[in-house]
């Protein structure tokens, strides 16, 4: 067993992709598209080998994996993808560990969980979001590149779990999908309301300085129109969380709109 166990550590040793792997990120895709690449398959398949041997040891499957990204964390793909093949219902337990043993690898970790569609994105997000919270902008930008549909739940969660978080959560799910600005400040501040004496200008930094150059009598560029624009979704979905107008009368004078401007506009449907 000795000279098994050897046998397969010295084949990954002098994987000529080792280093290679090490450079690639793991990228989102859907669940029902994801293939490995027959090296990834390769290298899966001695995993597997591993942890069956690890098995037979008595190690649990969250040392196992532990075990494995600690000494091979260029290898993140093939590792988790042995053990959520080999353990499905352990995920949660998996995901954890992995992300305990390699927190840089966060982003790749969260990855093949969802591309594996191991669990609701919004239930990986949690388990990823409580493992490492400071990586909680990250979490949420790959679980919503990765469905984007589920984004303003993803940010509900997220916030949930991490408030304190909050800002950067909303920065980053506003930066991937601007599109989708009304309801990710809207799931934001429903998952916390009490955001502190500090809401309108962490509002106002989301949408951007007021650029206020032009003269009274010149059209406004085509940047001050998209930031006027960026500045109504926010008031939208600040108002649907329940902000009241003194608040959103602060945000709303720094660029120009009167609040009953918001009445006009239709509520988002995203």
């Amino acid at each position: 067993m000795k000279l098994l166990s050897r046998a397969i550590i010295l084949s990954l040793l002098i994987s000529p992709v080792s280093l290679a792997a090490q450079q690639t990120l793991i990228e989102p895709t859907d669940p029902e598209l994801y293939q490995p690449s027959p090296e990834i398959i390769r290298l899966a398949k001695t995993y597997d080998r591993m942890l069956g041997y690890y098995a037979k040891r008595n190690f649990s499957s969250t040392r196992s994996v532990r075990v494995l990204l600690s000494n091979y964390p260029q290898h993140v793909e093939p590792i988790l993808y042995a053990a959520f093949e080999r353990e499905p219902h352990l995920y949660r337990h998996i995901i954890r560990a992995a992300i305990h043993a390699e927190p840089g690898f966060t982003r790749d970790i969260m990855t093949m969980a969802l591309n594996m569609d191991m669990a609701d994105p919004a239930e990986i997000v949690k388990i990823a979001v409580e493992a490492e919270p400071s990586y909680a902008d990250d979490i949420v930008s790959t679980a919503g590149k990765s469905h984007p549909e589920q984004l303003e739940n993803i940010v509900r969660v997220a916030v949930q779990i991490e408030p304190q978080m909050a800002d950067s959560i909303m920065r980053s799910a506003s930066n991937q999908q601007p599109g989708k600005l009304e309801s990710i400040v809207t799931a934001t501040l429903e998952a916390v309301p009490a955001f502190g004496n500090y809401l309108a200008t962490s509002l106002m930094d989301l949408i951007g300085l007021a650029d206020t150059t032009n003269a009274a009598d010149t059209a406004p560029s085509a940047e001050q129109i998209q930031q006027r624009e960026r500045a109504m979704q926010v008031l939208r979905g600040a108002r649907r969380a329940g902000v009241g107008n003194d608040q959103l009368q602060i945000i709303a004078d720094n660029y120009g709109i009167q609040l009953s401007e918001l009445n006009s506009v239709d509520p988002a449907t995203n």
